[in-house]
């Protein structure tokens, strides 16, 4: 079983300035369509996994359209408001990991800092074990 790095002591909070900053930017290497991003960067076969070389671990997200994109940054914001991040060793303003549940449908999410000044994350879906395994 892997070593999970240790959680630091808790941080200050976020100031509401740096939630209402924060946003959803999504990667490509998660899409397989067309999205606000550009062109995708996964590609999956006929059962929706991903099966570019060394990519096959890659969870593939749905959210393509500039909706998807606005909903996806209140997600964000909404984790950061109610604490539920991860911060690691060497983060810099923003936690690298948060994650959200879903109201309507219950699906959980798990965002990843790609830019830890401006607080721009990606994302995309998991399951309820993979939350527990990252945030306890």
């Amino acid at each position: 079983m892997a070593r999970q790095p240790q959680q630091l002591p808790p941080r200050v909070p976020l100031s509401p300035e740096q939630i209402r900053a924060a946003s959803y930017v999504g990667s490509s290497e998660h899409k397989v369509k067309r999205w606000w991003g550009g062109l995708p960067g996964a590609y999956a076969g006929p059962n929706g996994k991903a099966t570019r070389p060394k990519k096959q671990l890659t969870t593939i997200c749905p959210l393509t359209t500039e909706a998807d994109l606005l909903k996806a940054t209140g997600w964000v914001r909404a984790a950061l408001t109610a604490g539920q991040m991860r911060h690691y060793e060497g983060d810099k303003d923003f936690p690298r990991r948060i994650w959200y549940r879903e109201t309507a449908t219950g699906q959980l999410w798990t965002g990843y800092c790609v830019n830890g000044v401006q607080g721009q994350y990606k994302g995309w879906p998991i399951e309820e074990d993979q939350r527990v395994a990252v945030f306890g």
